[in-house]
């Protein structure tokens, strides 16, 4: 009977004649590397989160309540006013300040108008991050996943250390500037790296769970635990030297070595992934063999040491469209993302409960999208994408009513769901959008094509932390705008994109694709 059972178990793992050639990512499998690649790439995010969310808490504007013995009205134009006549006539009364969180205001005196110093920063900061995803993405499809990302890690945490030593307001922004730069590099490099070591089955549930979410919950913990600026800074730096010392740890994707050519390299890193797993079965290991043979062969037709370039992704109406239309759909979702985000000191509550409400409420929707989609073939990105924007579509229409009606101190409870759940449906919004880019794209082009998708994202970050400045004209108007530019979102994505739930990931650009 043992006999038997083994002849059976060698039967199913040998191919039949018919049955089409395994893929390389069933090789690598939801095993033990793999955990080891998605522990990583979790740290990596949340420190690239801990970048972002750093000026949340940094920049969060003090109350100015008074100046010596004297109590200021509650109101913070009199206030300022009051402060600026009081300053005016030479006094050296201490402020009276209301905070939660220790932002570099108070160290640098920079209060009412010469706030508006720190919110500027921010947006610098966002387009620093801008810079650093557009060089990283280039580099990475050149020079590998990996290395990109341990050069990145290791300059967010060498600048963050810098930025606690900051003895001016000058050399704050400067050091911010160089870690905005690499947290570039960690946000337009990893989520490739993921979904090059995930299964196509499993690909949105990794995308769900490996995610920015629970780190914008755990974010706000660490910052409460900080209090301040200089030893937040400290503790992201922490953070990135964790990333680093296991993701030394994990091995270049073997996708990338194969794409280019480092057919030797990639059985390698082949060899090492099945003995982290414990796979000794000799009949994969010729399968492998088989695989590593035909991509030699593809290879040899292709001219796989060639540099792509972000050029590449417009050398087709079909490379065009899709990198031109997803990227329109990441800049507004990261302007409602990040728009809400950075004011979250004008919604009523906690600075710390809203964030780590924000981030837990929208983990939760994530593990649920998640399992639907492994176990519901109906739950596609596309299907996604279009409830998480009608969804969202409806609260802002609810946040612009009641604007519109002036009720908003009768209802700032309901505009604070709303907000909340505006930003917790954009992490599906961004899954499902990054996942289809992730898939459409070749090999060749999918770290070039996934970090224009992230610069996308970058534009409407530095344009998230200046949109409710329009609330002067009047407070509708930011939501409005978003309003406005998620009906354009949501037609251009549903009606251009193709569906790519179960698709196999590609590596070379076709023919199709290169005819222009």
């Amino acid at each position: 009977m043992t006999g038997l059972k083994q002849s059976e178990e060698l039967a199913s793992l040998t191919p039949a004649k018919d049955e089409k050639r395994k893929s390389l990512e069933e090789f690598i499998g939801m095993r033990w590397y793999a955990i080891i690649v998605y522990i990583a790439s979790s740290l990596i995010i949340l420190s690239t989160v801990m970048v972002i969310v750093f000026m949340v808490y940094a920049a969060a504007t003090p109350t100015v309540v008074g100046c010596g013995d004297e109590i200021f009205p509650v109101d913070q134009k009199f206030a300022c006013k009051r402060l600026h006549d009081l300053r005016d006539t030479g006094s050296n009364c201490t402020l009276q300040l209301l905070y939660q969180f220790e932002a570099v205001n108070i160290e640098f005196d920079l209060f009412c108008n010469d706030a508006i110093k720190v919110k500027t920063s921010t947006t610098w900061q966002m387009f620093a991050i801008l810079i650093g995803a557009f060089l990283f993405g280039q580099l990475s499809d050149m020079y590998g996943r990996r290395r990109m990302l341990l050069i990145a890690l290791s300059g967010i945490a060498a600048a963050s250390v810098a930025v606690s030593f900051a003895t001016s307001f000058r050399m704050f922004f400067i050091f911010r500037l160089v870690v905005g730069f690499f947290a570039g590099g960690t946000s337009a490099v990893h989520g490739v790296y993921i979904i090059e070591h995930s299964r196509k089955d499993h690909r949105m549930l990794i995308s769900n769970v490996v995610t920015w979410s629970p780190n914008f919950a755990i974010a706000p913990i660490i910052a409460y635990f900080a209090h301040d600026w200089r030893t937040l800074s400290v503790y992201s730096a922490y953070v990135c030297i964790l990333a680093f010392a296991i993701l030394v740890c994990c091995s270049e994707s073997p996708r990338f070595l194969i794409q280019k050519g480092r057919i030797d390299e990639a059985r390698r890193v082949l060899s090492r992934i099945r003995s982290i797993n414990r796979d000794r079965c000799e009949i994969r290991g010729t399968q492998v063999e088989e695989m590593l043979e035909i991509e030699r062969e593809k290879n040899s037709n292709q001219n796989s040491k060639k540099h792509t370039t972000y050029f590449d992704l417009f050398t087709s109406t079909e490379l065009l469209k899709y990198t031109l239309i997803i990227g329109f759909g990441v800049t507004v979702t990261s302007l409602q993302n990040y728009g809400i985000m950075f004011n979250t000191e004008k919604l009523s509550g906690s600075l710390y409960v809203n964030g780590i409400f924000f981030g837990a409420i929208r983990w939760v929707v994530n593990l649920i999208i998640g399992y639907l989609d492994i176990t519901w073939s109906g739950c596609t990105r596309k299907r996604i994408a279009a409830f998480s924007k009608t969804t969202n579509l409806l609260c802002l229409a609810i946040i612009i009513a009641i604007f519109s009606l002036g009720v908003e101190q009768s209802f700032s409870t309901v505009i604070r769901i709303a907000s909340i759940t505006v930003f917790v449906f954009c992490g599906p919004i961004f899954t499902s959008m990054f996942l289809a880019a992730s898939e459409l794209y070749p090999t060749s082009v999918r770290n070039v094509g996934t970090s224009f998708q992230s610069m996308s994202a970058r534009v409407g970050t530095i344009f998230g932390t200046t949109i409710f400045i329009l609330a002067e004209i009047h407070m509708a108007v930011p939501y409005c705008i978003l309003f406005a530019l998620l009906v354009v979102d949501l037609f251009l994505f549903q009606c251009n994109i193709p569906e790519t739930k179960g698709v196999e990931l590609k590596d070379h650009i076709t023919k199709r694709e290169t005819s222009a």
